[in-house]
């Protein structure tokens, strides 16, 4: 080997030497930064005619692990969804209380019926004539409050689902000019690591809305397909469409026509429809199961209960017709077997009882149609009711029990169904957690910085460094030892 050979040889690698040395500056520089993931170098022979003539510099090359990063992003997807369905059972749970709690539902049905008992003892006591309206309103207030949280609870979710799908189109506009970038970067030979970093951030946050799958475009650029098949980004983003709901009542649904599903250029993604490309995970599915279906299955349990309530009490009042409305009433009126749905957002107290409205609460003791006040000692009215609220009787289906069961139990026992899906819904919540940060920690693991591994590399570098210095050093001399001849 000539010694200009060897000169060229050792500046080759003293520049190789120096290009690495600032890669693993890089990683260990940017260790905890959110998204980065470690660059490697790589180099090869450089031959010319067939005769090596020292290294090159190839290029920076992000380590990428493909198959954790698609487990770790679909299992954020799935974390995303179990943790609105958990935050909505919490919301429905805590708005329902505990059994032993003074405002819950159950407490309502129990004071009711306490009131009722202490009435039917000492009949002609106006202040428990009192007792027993406050109860009989405090019980339809409950259930008008609970009517009032559901329809609160979709709209709060239809009005997340709009945000969401706002930014979710800004995103993936940004990800589709930073696919047009890295191309733009990378055939001009330069280093575009910094912008797919950037991408892969903006494909995570979008992976945690609506689940996707990266096909590589070639020349840098990716594509994005939803898990069902849809195409979100293909060449050019793909627009997603929503439309906010200006207002929500329990009758408007989805499937009414009233409330908006989810397109993309006019394909239905819309979750929880069972159709070919409805999304299944992800924070969206969660928000449409909170809009369409958890909160809608709480308002017909709750109606449920409110028909159940009504229905005792009509028919059983020896002073009004068998068709006029009992003591609870469907915004004054009788209750209509077809106009169950809100039922729980109208439900009052007959306002013959109520000094409020023109009545009289010694008709509770003498009868909805009494015209006057009866004997003070008069029972048989409120022994009628109580026996009514107690007796055992088949709760109606869309409360979800079965059997003979009192009012109180009816409460006791849909307080107890959503309490036992709230822990469910926890639990689900938990395991996928744990997977997730396993993935997470997996993820790190094979594509993260490990600061010890590349200060080790460091010092390699160093010492490559040092030994193409001193080939240069030896080099000079023999060089002065020739021009001296």
């Amino acid at each position: 080997m000539s010694i200009s050979s060897a000169l060229n040889n050792a500046n080759s690698g003293l520049s190789v030497a120096s290009r690495r040395a600032g890669v693993v500056s890089n990683n260990i520089a940017n260790a905890l930064t959110p998204g980065y993931v470690r660059r490697t170098a790589s180099v090869s022979e450089n031959a010319v005619a067939g005769t090596g003539a020292g290294v090159k510099f190839d290029g920076v090359s992000r380590t990428v692990d493909p198959a954790i990063t698609s487990d770790r992003r679909g299992a954020e997807s799935v974390q995303a969804r179990e943790q609105i369905s958990a935050s909505t059972y919490a919301s429905i749970n805590s708005a329902l209380g505990e059994p032993d709690d003074s405002f819950s539902l159950f407490a309502q049905y129990q004071q009711f019926e306490t009131s009722l008992r202490g009435l039917s003892q000492t009949p002609e006591s106006q202040p428990l004539q009192a007792q027993v309206l406050d109860a009989a309103k405090a019980l339809t207030n409950k259930f008008n409050q609970l009517t009032s949280q559901a329809q609160t609870i979709r709209r709060d979710a239809d009005a997340k689902i709009d945000s969401l799908v706002d930014q979710l189109n800004g995103k993936l506009e940004q990800i589709e000019k930073l696919n047009h970038e890295i191309s733009i970067t990378g055939a001009g030979g330069q280093n575009a690591t910094a912008l797919e970093d950037q991408r892969q951030l903006l494909i995570d946050e979008v992976s945690e809305v609506i689940p996707v799958r990266e096909v590589n475009r070639g020349n840098g650029k990716v594509d994005l397909i939803t898990d069902e098949g849809v195409f979100l980004i293909a060449g050019a983003a793909r627009q997603v469409d929503f439309d906010q709901a200006t207002t929500i009542t329990p009758t408007e649904t989805l499937e009414s026509g009233a409330l908006s599903g989810l397109t993309v250029s006019g394909v239905s993604i819309t979750p929880n429809t069972g159709g070919t490309f409805s999304l299944k995970q992800g924070a969206l599915a969660g928000l449409f199961e909170t809009r369409d279906r958890i909160a809608v299955e709480f308002q017909a349990k709750i109606d449920g209960l409110s028909r159940d309530v009504i229905e005792r009490f009509e028919g059983i009042d020896p002073t009004t017709t068998i068709d006029a409305p009992g003591l609870f009433t469907d915004a004054g009126a009788a209750f209509d077997p077809t106009n169950e749905i809100g039922l729980a957002g109208r439900i009052t107290v007959n306002a013959a009882v109520d000094p409020d409205k023109g009545g009289a609460a010694w008709r509770i003791r003498d009868g909805l149609g009494a015209v006057s006040e009866g004997a003070a000692g008069a029972s048989g009215v409120i022994n009628t009711m109580l026996d009514a609220l107690t007796a055992l009787k088949t709760p109606p289906a869309n409360t979800g029990l079965n059997g003979e069961i009192d009012a109180a139990r009816a409460a006791a026992d849909v307080t107890s169904a959503i309490g036992s899906r709230r822990i469910s819904s926890e639990n689900r919540l938990t395991a996928v957690t744990a997977r997730t940060q396993a993935l997470v920690d997996a993820e790190i693991g094979a594509t993260g910085v490990d600061t010890d591994f590349e200060l080790q590399q460091l010092i390699l570098i160093e010492q490559a460094f040092a030994a193409n210095a001193r080939v240069i050093q030896i080099a000079d001399r023999l060089i002065q030892q020739l021009v001296e001849l």
